[in-house]
């Protein structure tokens, strides 16, 4: 059994079992304390114990904030900056069955960063598959049905060239796109979805 180490200490406000409901977040029940992040675990100070999330139980980390979750949290606690944890729990229903729940963790920018940058590689989270921005979309669009020629799409899509140029850049990072603006398996199927 590995040695459980200590990582990082923080101070930030959490809600340890959050109760939402698609873009809506129910629970009021913001709790400043201490975060200790280790090899193992997260911890949250409780009272006067801890309540712990085992890392091999997170299957999720920093799934996209929805603006109503983030508005509610700046009218209440004073920021926007929210870290979401998707993990799993004993189920409170079924014997050994678990549950999924959802950890909010709240604070400033840059200690939300940073406490995202260490989950995601330790819990097996792949880097946020960037979502398809509108532009995004349009030129895969526009890609699908064989027009690549860059003055068309800047007059089709109605952007700069800048901005057209980030865009073909993020489909191919997604592996949508070859450099040639031909679509791959992954963006023909992304296509048919959108569809």
């Amino acid at each position: 059994m590995a040695q459980e180490q200590g990582i990082a200490k923080v101070d930030l406000t959490y809600i340890y079992k959050a109760v939402m409901m698609g873009n809506s977040l129910y629970s009021e029940n913001w709790e400043k304390g201490v975060l200790y992040l280790t090899n193992l675990n997260l911890w949250f100070s409780e009272g006067g114990g801890w309540l712990t999330i085992p890392l091999k139980n997170v299957t999720m980390v920093g799934r996209e904030v929805t603006d109503p979750i983030r508005m509610k949290a700046q009218r209440t606690i004073g920021t926007s900056h929210i870290l979401m944890i998707d993990y799993l729990q004993p189920s409170s229903v079924v014997e050994g069955a678990t549950a999924s729940a959802t950890a909010l963790l709240a604070g400033n920018e840059a200690v939300i960063n940073t406490l995202k940058t260490y989950l995601q590689p330790m819990c097996g989270t792949p880097p946020k598959k960037q979502s398809l921005s509108d532009v995004d979309k349009k030129l895969l669009y526009m890609l699908s049905t064989g027009v690549n020629d860059l003055q068309k799409l800047v007059f089709f899509i109605g952007v700069d060239n800048e901005t057209l140029a980030n865009s073909f850049k993020n489909l191919r990072e997604q592996n949508l796109c070859d450099t040639s603006g031909t679509l791959t398996e992954h963006g023909l199927k992304q296509i048919r979805e959108m569809m």
